[in-house]
C-alpha cells in the first residue's frame, strides 16, 4: 500500500554509512526539499514489536547519476551538440545529507538503511529543535519548511537575560536592515513578555531609525503583521520610551545636537515630556576622562594615568581643568611629591592636554546653568540611570558625537548602571529598582575590539558586563557587521548568537564560523532579507533558519 507521507529511503553505504549523529536519503524525483528542513524515520524501538521515529535536519543536498564522468553527458548530447535532448536518460537521484536531532525514545543507535523519510510534524519539529521543555519562552522568530508547516520559535528566557546565561550578539553586512531590526524585535518581544522583570536602554549610533520608537509603523500591510501574530506577539510600536539627545547650546535646534529627528517629532516628543539634553559638568566629567581617550593608542596606559591623576584636582570650569593639564606639561618630570618610577613622562601630559583641549569643545561639555535649564532640558548623565525601570525604554541619542565621545557616553551609562546595581554609587544615590537591564549598542567592534596587547579601558567595562554582569542583572545585545572584529571574550560569553547575511570573505577566513557545517556557511553567504540563523543554547541543533517581521514602530523613509 502506498504511503503518501513518505518521500524517500535512508541510504548507507560502504563509504558513506549512517552514524548516531548524521545519515542520508535519496528523495523522490517529486519532492521539493531544502536545507533546515526536518524530517523524521521509523527506527528500532525499545518495545518488542515497537517503533521509535528519529528526527534529523537537512544539511546539504546533492543530485547523484550513474555517469563515470562529464564526458558520458557531452557524448549523449550527439557529441557536445547544446540544442540535443541527451540519447540516454542517465540514472539518478537526488540525496540528502541530515544531521540527526532526536530520537522519541532516545534511542542513539543509527538510523538502518531502506528507512522510510517522511515529513516532520509540527509537534516532532518542535521536540526536535529543543523547543518543548523551554520555562521561559521569549519569541525569536518563526521557522518554516519546505512542506508549508511553520512553527514560532523561542529561545529560554533565562539564557538571553540570565540567570542560566545571558547576552545576545548580531552579526551581518549592512544595508539588509537586520542586524539593528532584529535587535529591536527581540527587545519588543521582552517588553510585551518581560515588561515586570525587564528594563531596556538603547543607544542610537546611526540615523534616526530609533529615535520614535513609540509611534506605530502605519506602513504595516496585513500580511506583516500576521508575521507578528506568527511570533505570539503583538505588531506595535514601544511603550513607556524616554529618550536623550546630547545638548546644544543652539536654541534654534532646540538645544539638541540631533539633526536626524525631524523638528514636528522633536517638537511632539517635547511637548509629551519625553525628551531630555544630557550634558557634563567638569565636577562629575572629570572623573571619567579615561573613557575620554578610549580610542587612543596607548600600549602604556599613560593616558589612563593622567586621567587618574587629574581626578585629584578640583577645578571651577572645563577651562579651568584644561589650564591645570597645561601646568602639567610645563613641570619637571622628577616631581618631588611621587616616588622615583611612578612619574608621567612629560612627552605624556604634552599628549594628553593635546587630546583633552581638543575634545572637550563639544557642547556636551558645559558648566550648570540657571535660567534656561527648563528650556534646555539640560540633564546629568547620571540622571539617565535614574529613568531605567522594568517596563520601560531608555533611549540615548550618541550618533550627532563623534567616535570618541560615543564611547565616552557609552562606556559612562554602562559603568553608572553596574554602580547603581552594586549599590556603591554615591553620586547616583538611591534608584528604583532596575529589574534585569537589557542593554543593546550597534557596531560593538568599536567598544570592544579584537586586538593584541592591554585592553582599553572601555573595553575593561564591556568585559566586565559579559563576565559577570549576569549575577548583576546587566545583559549586553551587540551587534556588528563582522564577528571577527569582536574581542573574543566578549562574544564567548555570549549565550545566543544571531547572523545575518555576511560575505564569504568573512565567513571562510575567519575562525568565528568553525561551528558551522559548510551548507551552512553557504547559507549564510545568500540570506535575504528578514532571515537569520539563530544559534542558542536551548536548542538541539547548532543554527535554527528563522524568520521575523518588520519593525512595528515608525521609521524615517
Amino acid at each position: 500500500m502506498n504511503n503518501p507521507d513518505i518521500f524517500g529511503r535512508v541510504i548507507a553505504t560502504e563509504n558513506k554509512p549512517t552514524t548516531t549523529t548524521a545519515l542520508r536519503f535519496w528523495v523522490s524525483d517529486t519532492t521539493l526539499l531544502r536545507p533546515f528542513d526536518v524530517v523524521k524515520v521509523p527506527h528500532v524501538s525499545r518495545k518488542p514489536g515497537g517503533q521509535s521515529f528519529t528526527y534529523a535536519i537537512v544539511q546539504e543536498l546533492e543530485h547523484l547519476t550513474d555517469a563515470i564522468g562529464y564526458l558520458s553527458g557531452v557524448v549523449s548530447s550527439d557529441f557536445g551538440d547544446v540544442n540535443t535532448e541527451p540519447r540516454n536518460i542517465r540514472l539518478g537521484t537526488t540525496v540528502a545529507t541530515a544531521e540527526v536531532l532526536y530520537n522519541t525514545e532516545d534511542i542513539e543507535m543509527p538510523v538502518r538503511d531502506g528507512s522510510a523519510v517522511m515529513w516532520a510534524d509540527r509537534e516532532g519539529v518542535t521536540e526536535a529543535l529543543g523547543l518543548r521543555g523551554i520555562k521561559q519562552p521569549l519569541p525569536a522568530g518563526y521557522f518554516s519548511m519546505s512542506n508549508d508547516v511553520e512553527i514560532p520559535i523561542h529561545f529560554e528566557g533565562d539564557f538571553v537575560v540570565g540567570p542560566e546565561g545571558a547576552h545576545v550578539n548580531i552579526s551581518g553586512i549592512s544595508g539588509l536592515a537586520t542586524k539593528t531590526s532584529y535587535a529591536m524585535f527581540l527587545m519588543c518581544a521582552l517588553q510585551q513578555k518581560r515588561m515586570k522583570d525587564v528594563s531596556l536602554v538603547i543607544f542610537n549610533v546611526k540615523g534616526g531609525d530609533l529615535l520614535n520608537i513609540d509611534q506605530p509603523n502605519v506602513a504595516m500591510s496585513e500580511h506583516e503583521k500576521k508575521e507578528w501574530h506568527k511570533c505570539g506577539l503583538e505588531p506595535r510600536p514601544f511603550d513607556n520610551v524616554t529618550y536623550f539627545h546630547p545638548y546644544s547650546k543652539k536654541e534654534d535646534r532646540l538645544c539638541t545636537q540631533s539633526t536626524t529627528v525631524p523638528r514636528e517629532t522633536l517638537e511632539d516628543q517635547i511637548s509629551r515630556g519625553v525628551v531630555h539634553n544630557y550634558f557634563y559638568d567638569v565636577e562629575s566629567g572629570k572623573n571619567k576622562l579615561e573613557l575620554l581617550f578610549a580610542d587612543v593608542d596607548d600600549p602604556q596606559s599613560t593616558m589612563e594615568q593622567c586621567a587618574e591623576q587629574m581626578k585629584e584636582k578640583r577645578p571651577s570650569s572645563w577651562s579651568a581643568l584644561v589650564e591645570d593639564v597645561e601646568e602639567m606639561t610645563k613641570k619637571s618630570q622628577d616631581r618631588p611629591n611621587r616616588a622615583k618610577g611612578q612619574e608621567i613622562p612629560v612627552v605624556s601630559w604634552r599628549r594628553f592636554y593635546r587630546f583633552l583641549q581638543q575634545r572637550v569643545k563639544n557642547d556636551i561639555f558645559d558648566e550648570v546653568t540657571s535660567s534656561k535649564t527648563d528650556v534646555r532640558r539640560k540633564v546629568y548623565v547620571r540622571d539617565i540611570v535614574r529613568k531605567i525601570k522594568p517596563g520601560h525604554v531608555v533611549v540615548v541619542d550618541i550618533q550627532p558625537l563623534p567616535d570618541y565621545l560615543q564611547s565616552l557616553v557609552f562606556g559612562d551609562v554602562i559603568r553608572q548602571i553596574q554602580s547603581a546595581k552594586m549599590g556603591d554609587d554615591e553620586e547616583l544615590g538611591p534608584t528604583d529598582d532596575m529589574g534585569r537591564v537589557v542593554i543593546f549598542a550597534d557596531e560593538l567592534n568599536k567598544y570592544a575590539p579584537k586586538r593584541e596587547g592591554n585592553d582599553r579601558a572601555l573595553t575593561r567595562t564591556i568585559l566586565e558586563v559579559t563576565e559577570r554582569g549576569r549575577s548583576l542583572g546587566m545583559v549586553l545585545f551587540g551587534a556588528e557587521q563582522f564577528r571577527s572584529g569582536v574581542h573574543q571574550r566578549v562574544l564567548g560569553n555570549c549565550s545566543t548568537n544571531i547572523m545575518g547575511r555576511t560575505n564569504s570573505v568573512e565567513v571562510t577566513n575567519t575562525g568565528d564560523y568553525r561551528f558551522l557545517t559548510g551548507a551552512q556557511k553557504a547559507t549564510l553567504t545568500r540570506l535575504p532579507k528578514g532571515t537569520l540563523l539563530l544559534q542558542h543554547a536551548a536548542f538541539s541543533t547548532s543554527t535554527i533558519k528563522a524568520r521575523f517581521p518588520v519593525p512595528a514602530y515608525s521609521q524615517p523613509k
